[in-house]
């Protein structure tokens, strides 16, 4: 769905509120914080109903993202379309400049859409491949250690293993989806930890580099790898795909945000999940990331559990 027909389909509150409503309830309004369904409407307040059971008054967007906004739900729409159509994302400056809300609350509604975008976990299956990334800055030749003002023992300026960059570990099923996770050791034990936790063992092969802490996922599931100092594949044996989407992202970070956090990293990588996941689908994205931002409880206290374990 484009902009244009966002803003002819629900260009009033009272049209989003009947979209969600129907996403959430269906035909019988629930209370939102005792699942009791007798209720009555509070004439005063549009989409407000009050709980007889409970006695307290709700709307469809408590325990959503949308929670507590004071953004008109049509602004929201117009804002999530925005960032489900751009397929290497969008910034909150450009949302700015394109819808007239301060910068504050586009990056604000940013964040909070790409909470909306976890997903329900569901293992993988199949060829998975596996393989790490970093990121951080870009090594300067003309720079020293000095020049950043941190001892050498905390900084090692260099690519690839042994940097001081964040790594994210990435898991893909060939013709099926991806998952990240910021690991920063990258030991036998955490990879395995995330192997389990993510990909069935049954009727799967895993694809991995060489990298030495991979020796210990042989325990849990078959493993072929791919030597890169000798070969970048071999028949179906590479890690090609996961490969491209580690160089998606980069380049949808350096293109839309030029660099960002390590703080907020997990919430950039689960825009570029959802994306990737999504890329072959066909039918009604708003509409699918409205009904996977409404039935997962409580978004913002599930990321929060969600990241607590990511940045360890």
């Amino acid at each position: 769905m484009n902009l244009i027909e966002v803003n002819k389909n629900y260009n009033t509150q009272a049209k989003c509120l009947k979209l969600l409503e129907q996403m959430r309830w269906g035909k019988n309004v629930k209370c939102t914080f005792c699942d009791s369904n007798n209720v009555k409407t509070i004439k005063t307040e549009q989409g407000r109903y009050s709980c007889k059971n409970c006695n307290k008054s709700f709307s469809v967007i408590v325990g959503t993202i949308f929670e507590e906004t004071r953004m008109e739900l049509p602004k929201w729409f117009q804002i999530i379309t925005l960032m489900l159509n751009a397929k290497s994302s969008i910034s909150a400056k450009e949302i700015e400049r394109n819808l007239g809300v301060t910068y504050k609350t586009a990056y604000y509604a940013c964040m909070r859409i790409r909470i909306g975008m976890l997903m329900s976990e569901t293992k993988l299956n199949g060829i998975i491949e596996m393989d790490e990334s970093y990121f951080g800055g870009k090594a300067r030749k003309n720079h020293s250690i000095s020049d950043y003002n941190v001892s050498l023992a905390q900084t090692t300026l260099k690519r690839g293993r042994g940097t001081n960059k964040v790594s994210v570990v990435g898991m893909v099923q060939r013709q099926g989806n991806v998952k990240t996770k910021i690991i920063e050791k990258l030991t036998k034990r955490n990879l395995l930890y995330m192997l389990k936790s993510n990909a069935k063992s049954d009727n799967s092969i895993l694809m991995t580099d060489g990298f030495r802490s991979y020796n210990e996922l042989e325990t849990y599931i078959e493993r072929l790898v791919v030597i890169h100092s000798k070969q970048y594949s071999k028949g179906i044996v590479h890690i090609n795909t996961i490969e491209g989407f580690w160089s998606y992202v980069k380049n949808g970070i350096k293109g839309s945000f030029k660099a960002v956090s390590k703080k907020y990293l997990p919430l950039y990588l689960i825009e570029f999940e959802w994306k990737f996941n999504n890329r072959n689908f066909k039918g009604n994205e708003l509409e699918k990331f409205l009904k996977n931002a409404l039935f997962q409880e409580k978004e913002l206290e599930h990321w929060k559990a969600q990241s607590s374990q990511q940045i360890k």
